[in-house]
């Protein structure tokens, strides 16, 4: 007699029982998912994630394991590419971004001073590194992957997409070596080549993601909306970072580039963190994080008020800030503040429209990480209406202090937390490995979060007692950057745990697209 199989049922024993009704999971978004074996989640909870009529699947997955036919599964570029880019990812946050960031906070320790000219090319290239290679290739990777499935159809031009990895190290690469050069033919003619790799590499992906959409009959969903707006973010603040470089690699002096590095690094910094950052975050959060922990729909649908909040506020933090620095006339602080408030509004509905702290239905190790995020997110949001007002009372205007804690809670509290959540949920589903085997990660989520509370705290006590915070702010990226250390290799030792093709140097087919 045939097994019924049930909505508890995990899909790696119906890939098991049947091969075939793999053909089934396909048509509905699973391809690939889990490797050779399939993901060890329910079937329930498949049908949940991918809004699939769970009564209709169960039909079709009987009566496929009643007449079974013959099939062998083939692992795809697009079914292990996401792999890739997190590695890449977690490559770079090791090197560039996040030890690169630890030796330089050690130097502002040491020299206790926030603000030291010689380590500028050193941030720079840092902060480029964490929003180009940490940020951008775990949204690559994670699109590349998720949105296809998300809309019921496969990735336009796999090769393709493997290309945009490698424009993006490269540009990566390139733009380092031109920020420490900082003057001169050659940092101009590397920081040129990286801006235009770059630049394709994220017009390729807008390209690829905008053709799988088209490919799709799903109807179209308003996360979307927020994730296509992220997208033209992401190409803006390439175009505005470029300018941003040739600009401080063309100052004549220090005076000049400490005025073009103050009119332009905040404007380019919020649009990276608010208009590229938290619009993906925001998007992939309203599909992923309701359906995938069982949180349920909001009351009231706020996204459409959300989405505009988020656009509106940064185009009038943009045009005020730097109307406020060009002209000096301090009326433009009026519509500054006013766009900081409508920045801590639409993060305060963001939580509600998640409903973050409502009880969860499905318990996962990676959720405490989700969580921990949405808190930090309205601590950075909600330090922002009091940046001008602390300034006043430092007495510096504007307190450089005050301004990077905000940026190091957003950064590190609210993206990186909310990256090392929402991978270590999906790559062992991807990778066939049952979560609940997988260790805790209390380690990581410990250490992160009490680095990144001390490097907010001791950054704005730089202010009021700068001996001592100066003196213990060292430590709390090394707390950082061991949790992510510490995550890092775990989430790789799973992704190794897929089916991968390995293949020697040699033999490892081109990355240029086949025509």
């Amino acid at each position: 007699m045939t097994k019924k199989i049930g909505a508890t049922t995990s899909v790696a024993e119906i890939v098991q029982l049947c091969p075939s009704a793999r053909k089934i999971f396909d048509r509905h978004g699973l391809h690939g998912c889990g490797g050779e074996h399939g993901p060890a989640e329910p079937l329930e909870f498949f049908a949940r994630a991918h809004e699939v009529d769970l009564d209709a699947l169960l039909k079709d997955l009987n009566a496929e394991i009643e007449k079974p036919e013959p099939y062998v599964y083939h692992e795809t570029l697009a079914d292990y590419i996401y792999r890739r880019f997190f590695k890449a990812g977690i490559a770079i946050v090791l090197s560039l971004g996040g030890l690169w960031g630890v030796i330089s906070l050690m130097q502002i320790s040491l020299g206790k001073q926030l603000l030291q000219p010689a380590l500028l090319p050193a941030i720079h290239a840092h902060a480029h590194a964490m929003i180009f290679g940490w940020v951008g290739l775990f949204v690559m990777g994670f699109a590349y992957q998720s949105f296809p499935r998300f809309k019921v159809t496969t990735l336009w031009k796999p090769q393709l997409a493997n290309l945009t990895l490698y424009l993006m190290l490269g540009g990566i690469a390139l733009r380092v070596a031109a920020d420490m050069l900082q003057h001169g033919p050659w940092a101009l003619s590397l920081g040129g080549i990286s801006i235009a790799a770059e630049f394709t590499a994220i017009c390729l992906l807008m390209t690829i993601i905008l053709k799988t959409a088209r490919q799709s009959v799903s109807p179209h969903n308003p996360y979307e909306t927020f994730i296509i707006a992220a997208l033209a973010w992401f190409l803006i603040q390439a175009i505005f970072d470029g300018f941003f470089f040739f600009a401080e690699a063309t100052a004549l002096n220090l005076q000049q580039t400490v005025f073009r590095t103050a009119l332009l690094d905040v404007p380019l910094r919020d649009i990276q963190l608010f208009g590229f950052a938290a619009l993906i975050t925001a998007g992939v959060s309203q599909r992923f994080v309701p359906v995938v922990y069982g949180l349920g729909q909001p009351g009231h649908d706020r996204q459409k008020l959300i989405f505009w909040l988020m656009n509106g506020s940064l185009l009038l933090d943009i045009a005020s800030y730097v109307a406020l620095l060009l002209t000096g006339n301090t009326v433009w602080a009026i519509p500054l503040e006013l766009s900081y408030i409508l920045m801590a509004l639409w993060a305060a509905l963001l939580v509600i429209q998640l409903r973050i702290f409502t009880r969860t239905t499905q318990s996962d190790r990676s959720w405490k990480f989700i969580r921990a995020a949405y808190v930090w997110l309205l601590v950075a949001m909600l330090m922002l209406p009091f940046l001008m007002p602390y300034g006043v009372l430092t007495g510096e205007g504007f307190s450089h202090a005050f301004w990077g804690a905000h940026l190091h809670a957003f950064t590190v509290g609210f993206i990186s937390m909310m990256i090392l959540g929402v991978s270590s949920r999906v790559v062992p589903i991807l990778a066939g490995v049952d979560s609940k085997q997988l260790t805790s990660l209390w380690g990581p989520f410990i250490l992160l979060n009490v680095g990144c509370a001390g490097r907010v705290m001791l950054q704005v006590l730089t202010d009021w007692t700068p001996n001592i915070a100066y003196s213990l702010i060292g430590v709390t990226g090394v707390m950082e950057l061991g949790a992510l250390a510490w995550w890092g290799v775990g989430l790789w030792q799973i992704m190794n745990l897929s089916k991968v093709r390995r293949q020697s140097v040699l033999t490892a087919p081109s990355p240029l697209p086949v025509p």
